[in-house]
């Protein structure tokens, strides 16, 4: 009998209450699937038609969940779930299928002595690759799904093998049997049917391995169910496994392109800097490959170097060989346990691998979901970022600019050079955190220096090691605390604005490639922000006209122009979508005859700031003239382009304005052409000019609509679904 002292507990949760459980729920089954979904360590989900809502969720991934709860993104699940429903009442027995976040279901048909009611259960909800999971992270990072991006979609993230399912069904069918023989009691589920909830005692023999699997689950597993870091896991990790056999100097390495590079280390390992490189001939692959469970490494003046297979029947020094343990995924090495001082013998080397071999999955699944909850983090971080330059002075924007990319980055030091075409050269605008001054006068050739062949290639450039990567050694007096950096060039389209250097990282690790992604993400707000700046500067220096309109605070035409150029290049040249807005203020001569001048700018004002409010960080909004306002919407499709447009109108429509009553559709309202970057449309005059037409179209059309531009589409079939829905407004 397995009872519930017999399984970790585990999460129950319910899209309905639990006195409507207790209703629909037939009596008994729900405390029965409890169990069996802590059994397994899956979701069990029992439902009656298409879900939400369930009867009963029992150990809910929190992904599912999270997509559940959000009325925008739950369609995407009932093509799924819900026809896996059907298709499983249909036949009568179980449908394995993968719903589209990449997660690993089936549903089947129960019978639960409940005439005429047609209840299955969905079982599984986990991912059986890692590819699955990474998938899913980058529609999380930069795809459609950004805006679900939050700590809470990692909870409890179940990974599991196709027989896990494949298990779990036939628990479930036997259950269900079970149930209809003793209802409405609740079921005893037999221990000769759940394989994995014996309380038969293990022999003697196997006591020592059946411990090992209570202790990885209690020091890897646990921990991604419950939501530690991923340091905290490896930390945990190698003290349970100190403690279990005694051992004092471990290091748990993780990969990192073709190296394993030191993620956490005690004893003798702690304060080295450890690198393992992984090549495609690489003794550790082979090993992986054949599935061994362990190399012999031996530490030499130019690194770890692996031991001839006979000399580990010899009598090796401990103080001077390492053990080393692949954490391999799917045939793929994925990081390494090293163990030090200590003569390992085929016992605890059988159990170490097998602790490695469980501990490789959780821990993968840590590092995906702790960058992705930088990623979140750093997403606020941005828009705080984004604000506070935007609002900053002009003049002091570069220290600013260079203040929060440093913050973002955990840098302790950076600087920021400028790029100016007439010399050619980089000119020194900030720097942060020196021991030493910076000379303010310092300029570069561009090609000269680190930051001059970092512009002049237009690639960034992420050094790990300075000694190792064959560059100039920084300056002693300079007296950095690291030896990693990165360098990298400020674009706008083909432009080159210049570049910011960041070192000495928090805490004295390396930056990688994800800190590189990290700073790619706001790379496109701080070329903006820099170029409003050079703009000013070039303004107060040759007293040219200011970028801004000076009654709305937006960009102005001129400035507009200019970006959209460079804006259809970079597209043209990377294949990104871009669209264009031309928005017009319905009926605003009569509101400026009517009310006055004054109020008139009062309405421009307020008009302004509707638009604003609505857009992203690097959309380009501008005042292009008289009551005419135009965006720029740097890579977004015709479709996105016309739902922000909508959104923007809406909201125009529902800003109280002093005089709005009196107008011809009562209230203040907007007209909206939309037009896109393609083939026929590349150039400024011709975008502009397209967007023009579908802001004429929308005016005809009634005014306080959108209309999107499309040459191969007849006018009354291109309208937007935004315009169509602004006829019922």
């Amino acid at each position: 009998m397995l009872d519930k002292s017999s399984v970790p507990e585990r999460e129950t949760t319910s899209a309905q209450p639990r006195e409507h459980e207790q209703q629909q729920c037939p009596p008994g089954w729900g405390e029965a699937q409890d169990l069996l979904a802590a059994a397994a360590g899956l979701s069990i989900l029992l439902v009656e038609g298409r879900q939400p809502p369930s009867l009963q969720v029992s150990n809910n991934n929190s992904i599912c969940r999270a997509f559940q709860s959000s009325p925008a993104r739950r369609p995407l699940c009932d093509p799924y779930c819900g026809v896996a429903y059907e298709r499983a009442m249909s036949a009568g027995e179980a449908t394995h299928y993968r719903c589209h976040a990449g997660l690993h279901c089936f549903a089947m048909p129960v019978e639960l002595s409940v005439e005429g009611r047609k209840l299955a259960v969905i079982g599984g909800r986990a991912f059986l690759t890692t590819a699955d999971y990474r998938a899913l992270a980058e529609r999380l990072r930069t795809g459609d799904l950004q805006d679900m991006l939050s700590s809470e979609l990692f909870k409890n993230v179940i990974f599991a093998a196709r027989q896990d399912l494949d298990d779990l069904a036939k628990r479930t069918a036997i259950a269900a049997r079970d149930y209809q023989c003793t209802a409405p009691a609740p079921p005893q589920l037999k221990t000769e049917t759940t394989e994995t909830a014996s309380t038969v005692a293990p022999p003697a023999e196997e006591e020592e391995e059946a411990r090992g699997e209570q202790f990885v689950e209690a020091s890897a597993v646990a921990h991604v169910q419950t939501g530690g870091t991923f340091q905290e896991a490896c930390a945990e990790a190698l003290r349970a496994l100190s403690e279990h056999h005694g051992l004092t100097s471990l290091a748990l390495l993780v990969r990192e392109n073709q190296a394993l590079l030191s993620a956490y280390a005690t004893g003798l390992f702690k304060g080295e800097r450890i690198r393992v490189e992984l090549g495609a001939k690489d003794a550790l692959v082979s090993l992986a490959s054949r599935g061994a469970s362990s190399i012999v490494l031996t530490d030499t003046a130019s690194g770890f170097k692996p031991v001839r297979t006979t000399a580990r029947q010899e009598r090796l020094d401990p103080r001077k060989t390492v053990e080393l343990f692949p954490l391999v995924i799917d045939e793929e090495v994925k990081g390494a346990l090293l163990v030090r001082g200590v003569s390992l013998d085929e016992a605890q080397r059988r159990a170490i691998a097998e602790f490695c071999r469980d501990m490789a999955l959780p821990l993968e699944v840590l590092r995906l979901r702790s960058e992705l909850e930088e990623r979140a983090r750093f997403a606020d971080q941005m828009l705080r970022f984004t604000e506070l330059v935007n609002a900053s002075n002009p003049s002091e924007s570069y220290l600013s600019i260079l203040r929060h990319s440093a913050e973002l980055l955990h840098a302790e030091r950076g600087s920021l050079l400028l790029f100016d075409e007439d010399s050619n050269e980089l000119a020194m605008k900030a720097a942060l955190g020196f021991a030493s001054s910076v000379p303010e006068d310092l300029r570069l050739r561009l090609g000269d220096g680190i930051s001059g062949a970092v512009l002049e290639k237009g690639q960034p450039l992420v050094v790990s090691d300075l000694e190792q990567s064959g560059h100039t050694p920084a300056p002693v007096e300079r007296r950095y605390k690291t030896k990693s950096f990165i360098s990298y060039p400020i674009m706008i389209g083909g432009r080159k604005v210049g570049v910011i250097n960041v070192t000495d990282k928090a805490g004295g690790g390396s930056y990688d490639e994800l800190d590189l992604g990290l700073l790619e993400t706001f790379a496109p707000q701080m070329a903006l922000a820099l170029d409003r700046a050079g703009w000013h500067g070039k303004a107060e220096q040759f007293q040219l006209m200011s970028i801004t309109d000076p009654l709305t605070g937006l960009l102005n035409r001129r400035y507009l122009e200019e970006r959209l150029t460079e804006e259809l290049k970079r597209s043209a040249r990377q294949g990104y979508a871009m669209s264009f807005m031309m928005i017009d203020i319905d009926d605003f001569k009569l509101y400026n005859d009517r009310n006055g001048h004054p109020a008139g700018d009062l309405a421009l004002e307020m008009t302004s700031q509707c638009l604003k409010s609505a857009l992203r960080a690097a959309d380009v909004a501008s005042r292009y003239g008289g009551e005419e306002f135009s965006i720029l919407l740097p890579q977004t499709t015709l479709d996105e382009a016309c739902a922000i447009a909508d959104r923007i109108r809406r909201r125009v429509q529902r800003t109280r304005f002093p005089h709005g009553k009196t107008q011809p559709l009562g209230a203040v309202t907007i007209s909206i052409g939309v037009s896109t970057f393609a083939p026929s449309i590349d150039t400024p005059a011709a975008i502009i000019g397209a967007a023009d037409r579908a802001l004429y179209s929308a005016k005809s059309l009634g005014k306080n609509q959108v209309f999107a531009h499309q040459d191969t589409v007849e006018p009354e079939t291109a309208r937007s679904d935004a315009s169509k829905d602004a006829e019922q407004t």
